[in-house]
């Protein structure tokens, strides 16, 4: 299917990683069956993607990483999700937290966790359930947390813990996020990701217990000014929290949809429909219809996300504040887009037959998983549309993400500027 002429978009070295990508489909997809019902993603796996170098797509330069654009991320996930959801997704969060970790760290602890292993992958989770948390001299000592929905935690060697939980985010109404870096080994994977839907990502919850951080690996993280002296990669990072929204979000959600509609339309000609006359869908004006129509809500969301970056490299390029309205867009453009793909997709499902239902039938699973990954929280269209309307509307936001940055943007206090 095509990708509305990213080609033209990406350099020698994205489109290199971009092929790679796409030689991985037809292996991942042998490992579907086996991914869901071992309910995480096999080591085997694991190194043939860490081999073609897609962890490292959003790691620096300097620490041996592409460092490639967010255009170019969106591309290559979306690509490895073709060949497996849960696949895709942990490709996704450990891509999408290490450029987090990359704009959000200092140099030098930056340092200090690439010279420790090879390659580093982040997992994160940005909400805590629970955090008992008391400053101590020298860092911070969590006595008891625990943070739900770890994705690739089980094949991460950091997590990026908010040390703020539910309640006391909710009470600021604004996402001021104390980030602490802490190496895998401290943590305790929870195993409890019991799921309809992207079983092999592993999104188990994360427990610590008595666990000291130092200062230097605990780093507030919020929206802020835009200083012009900011260089490279820099420049990227008072735009934080609206890149999480498109890295670590809609990728997989993409890739599910893209390849929902190219096995479809492989399928379709050796397919009939029963209790009637028809031996192959492709030959069916209904089908046709629907094939036409799951493609273009598809293409529509490749559109939303595409319009999202070029609004956020725009801004990055003159130094701007997003204002309440265009970061209302952004964030609904996500939600939106994850909409379109499922929908796309459920048409398609629609017109499957009864076979569909197995669970080795890759357009189940394909289901299930966008199913699931649409229900994100940076990806639910429900939360996305009420946002955009009440900012249209002139009412104040009520996504925290938007609150957490509203302070900064020119004085709007939730007014549509």
């Amino acid at each position: 299917m095509a990708n509305l002429s990213t080609e033209c978009q990406l350099t020698d070295l994205e489109q290199q990683l971009l092929d790679r990508a796409a030689e991985l489909v037809p292996y991942l997809q042998k490992f579907g069956t086996m991914i869901d019902e071992k309910r995480h993603i096999p080591e085997e796996v694991i190194q043939k993607i860490s081999d073609a170098g897609l962890f490292k797509l959003g790691t620096p330069k300097e620490y041996g990483g592409h460092e490639v654009g967010i255009r170019a991320m969106v591309e290559i996930v979306s690509e490895v999700a073709k060949g497996n959801g849960s696949v895709g997704w942990v490709v996704q969060i450990i891509n999408g937290n290490n450029y987090n970790a990359a704009l959000s760290l200092p140099p030098g602890v930056l340092d200090s966790i690439y010279n420790t292993v090879e390659e580093i992958r982040f997992c994160s989770v940005l909400l805590a359930q629970k955090a008992v948390v008391k400053k101590v001299d020298g860092g911070y000592l969590v006595e008891e947390g625990l943070w739900r929905f770890g994705s690739g935690s089980k094949h991460a060697t950091h997590a990026l813990l908010n040390l703020k939980d539910v309640k006391s985010m909710q009470e600021s109404k604004a996402v001021e996020m104390m980030l602490a870096v802490v190496p895998m080994s401290e943590v305790t994977i929870v195993d409890d990701w019991y799921t309809m839907s992207l079983k092999g990502s592993a999104s188990n919850s994360l427990e610590i217990k008595n666990v000291f951080i130092p200062d230097k690996y605990v780093v507030a993280h919020q929206e802020g000014s835009l200083p012009a002296q900011l260089q490279g990669r820099d420049r990227y990072r008072p735009y934080g929290q609206l890149i999480i929204i498109i890295t670590t979000g809609i990728s997989a959600i993409l890739g599910l949809a893209r390849g929902a509609v190219e096995y479809f339309v492989e399928q379709a000609p050796h397919k009939g429909i029963a209790m009637t006359v028809h031996t192959s869908q492709a030959a069916v004006g209904h089908i046709q219809y629907k094939v036409g129509l799951a493609a273009m809500k598809v293409e529509s969301a490749h559109l939303h996300i595409s319009r999202t970056i070029d609004q956020l490299e725009r801004h990055v390029q003159n130094t701007e504040p997003f204002s309440l309205r265009e970061m209302a867009q952004l964030q609904t453009d996500m939600t939106y887009a994850a909409m379109l793909c499922w929908e796309a997709v459920d048409l398609l499902m629609a017109e499957s037959g009864g076979s569909v239902i197995a669970d080795s039938n890759r357009l189940s699973q394909i289901f299930r998983d966008i199913r699931g990954g649409s229900n994100h929280a940076l990806t639910t269209a429900s939360t996305g549309l009420e946002l955009y309307g009440r900012v249209l509307m002139g009412l104040p936001p009520q996504h925290l993400m938007t609150l957490g940055a509203a302070s900064v943007l020119n004085g709007a206090r939730g007014r549509v500027t």
